[in-house]
């Protein structure tokens, strides 16, 4: 008789580190697929009437079709100019002008636009200098702080600024974004440096493209932890890439201050944490080596830090009964349909929990029974499923000016022309919304067309890092409260592939 031997399998020669990009990948064009098609056909957007909602209408397929090919066949031609930048140093003169120039006017539109805090920045900015002053009944059960744990971090950096500029100045924080602006750009433009192995073309379209990026600017006087939460990001992103590539003591820490520091004032970054999580768990179970637990490390060290912060400066005037509100009410709210708005904003987790004084147990359980309901409405008419999960993916990722004039609406003063017509939506308006449509429909079918032809040619996991995010992202805003200012950091995310998709596109344009 043959004897027969079990040969032990193990699970690295069953599946690689490619096999995970492949999946990804799959997963990514499924998603910008379905993002680029209904980009073709609708438009959200906000109206004159100043609200928050999405409203929706019908696009000429035949219109953004010919746009997005004369766009290219304009961006041919621009990307002949990368031949004047062919060395290292006429690029960084180039990204040098760029910074500058975005910062310079992130500056300007603070002072043409004239918007202020109100609603939630208002709040923060209220306790901050509540906070100032010795007085934290916020903290205390049923406070506004204590509900919304996660805006310390943000009350905590207008504090510092408040104490050093006076109370309730919050220039000095729109200021302070608008310098950190050229961070962002240099952080981007390095970020693809580090994809396209210093491809000249590529760099020059992430620059034109990062510049042409309204809501950029628009969202610089927004007195909340968007902006300056996203630029942190895109400052870690690149300090990952560059210790994968070259690992450093001084890329390390940075890493973990930046990821720490991003978090702290926005909790959302969360889901960029997650990113840069799965990346290096995959390659430290692929590839085993001591740098990969260093980067565990840093990332743990960055984060628990900024906590300690926290529970250094509140532990003691925070009330022990004061409970934050728990997310199955964001979850639950954010399946309503009040309105027609699919999952937004109803005061349904604040009213939930207020209507049990605050005690978590009874309202998780409302929470849950109200999702049972919800699922179970689902379940008996998948039709009215498939139309409000479209609906609400739609009023967030197919807005392309990402309310940013719609959710910085709060004048303080007189504007200057620029800002004044633009918000008077007139000819000004409907200009800008238009390039921003096409610079949407850009933005994804170019980076569907990188996938798609790059999936046996990116095989390194780490090559797909912010796109992870974004489609966590993407996941995330399915099943939490609507708004489509909660996409925004993922927009900064997806121009660095944006840049390396036209890349592709006009190389093979080339050779067609």
């Amino acid at each position: 008789m043959k004897k027969i031997f079990h040969k032990k399998i193990s699970i690295k020669k069953i599946l690689q580190e490619k096999t995970f990009c492949y999946l990804f990948n799959a997963l990514a064009i499924l998603m910008f697929f379905v993002l680029f098609h209904n980009g073709l056909s609708i438009t959200g957007e906000n109206k004159p009437n100043m609200d928050e909602f999405i409203y929706f209408k019908t696009d000429s397929l035949l219109y953004n079709i010919c746009s997005i090919c004369f766009s290219l066949f304009c961006l041919c031609f621009i990307g002949k100019f990368s031949e004047k930048f062919n060395t290292i140093k006429s690029r960084n003169l180039l990204l040098g002008g760029a910074c500058l120039l975005s910062g310079a006017v992130g500056l300007y539109w603070i002072f043409a636009a004239k918007t202020g805090p109100q609603a939630d920045q208002m709040y923060l900015c209220q306790y901050a200098s509540a906070f100032q002053n010795g007085d934290f009944s916020a903290l205390k059960k049923g406070g506004y702080i204590a509900r919304y744990p996660q805006q310390l971090g943000m009350v905590t950096l207008l504090r510092i600024i408040f104490f050093f500029f006076g109370d309730m100045n919050y220039l000095p924080f729109q200021c302070l974004v608008a310098g950190l602006i050229p961070l962002l750009v240099l952080s981007g433009c390095q970020i693809v440096r580090i994809l396209s192995e210093y491809n000249a073309k590529a760099e020059l379209y992430y620059l034109l493209f990062i510049l042409c990026c309204f809501p950029m600017y628009a969202y610089i006087p927004f007195v909340y932890g968007d902006m300056i939460s996203t630029i942190f990001c895109m400052f870690s992103a690149w300090m990952y890439l560059a210790y994968l590539k070259e690992p450093s003591l001084r890329r390390l820490i940075l890493l973990g201050c930046f990821v720490g520091l991003s978090v702290w004032l926005r909790q959302n970054c969360l889901i960029f944490l997650i990113a840069l999580l799965i990346v290096t768990l995959i390659k430290l179970f692929f590839h085993p080596s001591s740098k990969y637990l260093v980067l565990l490390m840093a990332l743990a060290a960055g984060c628990g830090a900024m906590q300690m912060v926290t529970w250094g400066l509140y532990h003691d005037v925070k009330s022990p009964d004061a409970a934050p509100i728990p997310a199955i009410l964001y979850i639950t709210m954010g399946l309503n349909d009040d309105y027609q708005r699919a999952g937004w904003h109803n005061q349904y987790e604040y009213n939930t929990f207020d209507m049990f004084d605050d005690n978590v147990i009874l309202a998780k359980e409302k929470g849950f029974d109200d999702l049972k309901m919800y699922l179970e409405l689902y379940r008996n008419d998948p039709d009215y499923m498939i139309d409000f999960f479209g609906r609400k993916m739609n009023s967030q990722w197919n807005m392309p000016m990402y309310q940013s004039l719609a959710a910085n609406n709060h004048i303080t003063g007189t504007q200057w022309t620029p800002a004044r017509e633009l918000y008077a939506y007139g000819s000004l308006t409907a200009a800008l919304e238009s390039g921003m449509k096409l610079y949407q429909l850009l933005l994804y079918g170019s980076i569907l067309f990188f996938l798609v032809m790059g999936r046996k040619k990116y095989i390194r996991i780490e090559t797909y890092l912010l796109l992870i995010a974004v489609f966590g992202g993407f996941v995330f805003s399915l099943i939490w409260e609507s708004k489509t200012r909660y996409v925004l950091p993922f927009l900064f995310m997806q121009i660095p592939y944006m840049a390396l998709g036209v890349n592709e596109i006009v190389a093979k344009i080339k050779k067609i």
